[in-house]
This record gives C-alpha cells, structure tokens and sequence, in this order.
C-alpha cells in the first residue's frame, strides 16, 4: 500500500524562482545569481539547478521554515521535491566543494540570524513512504505525525510517541527522537545514507545505526546524509493505538508549551536527572533574553515570545548552562542542532 508522495493536508512546498537579485551582505552588494563555493575560491552556476528543474529561492527568509521562527537568510536555498534530485543537489554540492545544510521541516534546530552563504537543502518534499506488511519504507521528508497516522489506519503499533514530534523521518532518525517512553530507534530497522565524501550510497541496519539518547551515526558522521528508512512495526488494535496516541496528545498539551515557537527539549537530559526539573529547580522559569524565554510551562524548552534572535537564544542557553552547573554541578549538552553557524 502505498502512502503517495503527497499526504493530504500537507501540502508541498514550491518557490518561485527569483533572478537577478542582490543581497546585502556586512555593507555590500553581491549578486546572488552566483553564490561563493569554497575556500578555493570557486562559484557555483545557479543555473545548474534550474537546468536539473531543482525548485530554489534565492536570499531566501530562513525563519518562516523553523518552528522556533528565527533565522536569518539562505544565500541560496534548493527545494528537491525526489530523492533523485537531492542526490543532484548532493552530488554538486560534494563536486565543486560547496558548504551546505541538509535541513527537513525545520524543528528541533535553530538558524543563524546572519546570511549563510553555502547551499540550504530543505527535503521537506520527499514524502513518498510505502507499507508492505508491517515495514514502512519512507523518505527522509515524511513528517512524523503524518505516518503515525497511517500507521494507525493500517493497525501497527511502534510510532505512537511520535503523533505530536514536529519532525521528519529524517531528522527523526538523525537524533533520534522519542518522547513518552519510545524513541526512533526502536523501530528503525534500516536507513539509507549518501557519503558527502565518496558520492555513495548505501544502508546501515540494526547496530550500525550506532543510535544513543537523541543520537546516531548521522549525528556524529556529518559525511552521511539520510535519504530514508525502514520502519518495522507490530500488529495491534487499532483502537488501542488510538487510545495511547491520544493520552500522549492530552499529555503534551498539559505539560508543554505548544502554543509558541520553540525547537522542542533544548537540552538531552544527564544521567539520573531531568533537565527542565533542573532549570526549574534553579529559579529559571521565565527568564527571557530578548525574545527568547524558558517556558513558563516547562522549563526544558525556550519560547519565541516574539521577536527572539539566535542571539537571544545563545546568550539564554549559556546563561542556563552556567547556572544549573553552578548550582547543581551538572553540565547540561544541547540536543538543539545549530545549522549555518560558522
């Protein structure tokens, strides 16, 4: 049973060309028909995507695609809407030595306020996902809440925790997302990769996923770029499942701050302690920076309560860092992924 590469209610994401433009760049002007490639030197053809038909934006707004709603702008940004076109996208990026970003629906990151002047590949588009049995095979950019819900319909049980995670099978699978007791992997039997520095690609199963607490091999390999996985699931009543996905629902709603822009938990929690009961414990709740706030409602995440900066957030991370390492002695590791900072 095929899922389509379009679920309803989630529609693809097309830009329109722009041509021409100019950025303003530190007080002077570049011409953004071309962007800066490596330290060698060398330009990039914007024309090379168009030639490939890789929907891209130039000097494109970067906040309005995160879900903390912060960012500067992406110098140039491509929208593959196949797996064949972001491995095009890949495959020059990794031939003329170009930086770039691989981002999915923009949650769980946080983007810089400046310029970023390599490639943004955002694989939002590549939503094509497959059911034969109990083993969804999806591609990096299906949303989480979307197959949660087929899964659900077909009567398999494994994706429940992730009906409310604002992610992508592919940021999914790269930190290693759960919440409520499940986590990605537990049920990711495969994923497929692209090596940044061989052109290949190929899988890892089991194991060699080498996952951890909001970790895996993608995380600490930058060279491998996910494409997509399989998920093994089990058979059950899809009543029941219906009935755990909606306590979760009821759940997140009580305790977390889903009505402001955040990138979810800021912090992994260290062992034998959670991390926004240590922030709370340090008086830290409603502490703002600018734009940015511990949540009144859980002090694990930080809110958007209009206008925040990355800046903001910086400064607010390492002024909780300090303070709960000050008071409680331990050292709190960000599982916020920072894309573009330099």
């Amino acid at each position: 049973m095929g899922f389509g590469a379009t679920p309803q209610g989630l529609p693809l994401l097309f830009c329109r060309i722009a041509r021409n433009g100019i950025a303003i760049l530190r007080g002077i002007e570049y011409n953004i028909e071309w962007m800066m490639s490596s330290e060698r030197g060398e330009r990039m053809d914007a024309e090379r995507f168009v030639r490939n038909g890789i929907p891209m934006r130039e000097n494109c707004p970067l906040a309005p695609l995160s879900s903390f709603r912060i960012g500067g702008t992406a110098q140039l940004a491509l929208f593959p809407q196949t797996k064949a076109q972001l491995l095009t996208c890949l495959d020059l990026a990794r031939r003329e030595n170009v930086p770039f970003e691989v981002v999915g629906n923009g949650s769980n990151l946080l983007f810089p306020d400046g310029v970023y002047t390599g490639l943004m590949i955002f694989t939002r588009s590549l939503r094509a996902a497959d059911l034969t049995g109990d083993t969804v095979t999806a591609e990096t950019g299906v949303p989480l809440p979307a197959l949660a819900g087929e899964a659900l319909r077909a009567g398999l049980s494994g994706l429940e925790f992730a009906q409310g995670i604002p992610g992508t099978v592919g940021g999914g699978v790269f930190m290693n997302a759960g919440a409520f007791g499940g986590c990605m992997a537990d049920v990711t039997a495969w994923s497929e990769w692209y090596d940044c520095e061989t052109g290949e690609t190929g899988r890892f199963a089991g194991d060699s996923q080498q996952f951890g607490t909001r970790t895996s091999i993608y995380e600490r390999e930058k060279r491998y770029i996910l494409l997509g996985a399989g998920l093994k699931l089990r058979s059950d009543d899809p009543s029941a499942i219906r009935a755990r996905m909606e306590a979760f629902r009821d759940r997140r709603r009580r305790t977390q701050p889903i009505d402001l822009p955040s990138a979810g938990s800021i912090f992994r929690h260290p062992p034998g302690a959670f991390a926004g009961k240590l922030i709370e414990d340090c008086g830290l709740k409603g502490t703002r920076i600018g734009g940015a706030e511990v949540s009144e409602k859980h002090a694990g995440f930080i809110v958007n309560v209009g206008g925040a900066t990355a800046r903001d957030v910086a400064d607010l991370i390492a002024l909780i860092r300090e303070r709960v390492e000050r008071q409680t002695g331990y050292r709190l590791e960000c599982e916020v992924r920072t894309v573009g900072f330099r």
